[in-house]
């Protein structure tokens, strides 16, 4: 959304395209999934217990060093 509406503002002509222009991206993405759906895959929903997520960053670790061993064969 910040990008964009920095975008919109250049494109408006309330920012000059030749200056150089900070933004500050302060969110996490959470509350704007659907601009990213398509692109990667779905959240994963573990429940709220310390070996849920254990469990799942076991398995995002194990998924890991496949794909490394993938592209290392």
């Amino acid at each position: 959304t910040t990008v964009a509406v920095l975008k919109k503002l250049v494109e408006a002509g309330k920012i000059d395209p030749d200056e150089t222009t900070v933004i500050y991206i302060t969110g996490n993405g959470l509350k704007t999934q659907e601009a990213i759906q398509g692109y990667v895959g779905e959240p994963l929903t573990i429940d709220a217990k310390l070996d849920s997520f254990e469990r799942a960053l076991e398995r995002s670790r194990t998924l890991d060093r496949l794909e490394w061993q993938q592209v290392l064969v």
